[in-house]
């Protein structure tokens, strides 16, 4: 029997990052686990779901204080491998904290990747961190820190840049199809509200 995907968004952390819950066909991952997510045994318990992955969009600290808690593999732009052992470059250190994560991560490769049941595909967009990676999974886009609802992340931490960002924006702005985009922050929206709405958005395409 199959079962169509469905998509629990729970803000975690001291920043409350969102993660996500994603699980279909009797597979399940969570997306940056700022911390253990609530009830997770009983909900993949009643939807016939076994946990088999994290995949990270980036590897600031409040996108992975939870990581340790699982015991499943790990995927990652491998250009911040580093960042998990690192404060300053997880950016922990920059609001006092010591944030690191044992993990040993797999990569994350752009374009096409099967993990645990899911074809994901990677989209490399730099710019509020050197390996900041847009994930799709059929319709569906979790933006990490590059685009919010209204907005997008920062760029003035470690590995950040305005012109990737710029490049990053342009890239998103530029796929031809409209998807739900579900962000590191903030409420869920859609691609299309925002190349409407969104200035930075639109700036970057026009610049």
């Amino acid at each position: 029997m199959y079962w169509a995907m469905k998509i629990i968004q729970q803000p975690l952390g001291p920043v409350q990052a969102n993660c996500y819950l994603v699980m279909e066909n009797h597979h399940a991952i969570l997306i940056d686990p700022a911390d253990r997510f609530p009830n997770l045994e009983s909900i993949l318990k009643e939807n016939e779901c076994t946990l088999e992955a994290i995949v990270l969009t980036h590897a600031h600290f409040d996108h992975i204080s939870g990581v340790d808690a699982y015991h499943c593999d790990v995927y990652l732009n491998p250009q911040e491998f580093d960042f998990l052992q690192d404060p300053d470059l997880n950016s922990s250190s920059a609001f006092y904290m010591d944030v690191t994560c044992d993990a040993h991560p797999k990569p994350i490769k752009e374009g096409i990747n099967e993990i645990a049941g899911f074809e994901i595909e990677a989209i490399y967009c730099p710019g509020h961190s050197i390996g900041s990676t847009v994930l799709r999974i059929e319709d569906c886009l979790f933006t990490g820190d590059v685009l919010f609802q209204g907005s997008i992340g920062r760029m003035d931490l470690a590995t950040g840049s305005v012109s990737m960002m710029k490049q990053s924006l342009k890239k998103l702005y530029q796929l031809d199809k409209d998807y739900k985009v579900y962000p590191g922050h903030g409420p869920s929206t859609s691609l299309s509200q925002e190349k409407k709405w969104n200035e930075s958005l639109k700036y970057a395409e026009i610049y």
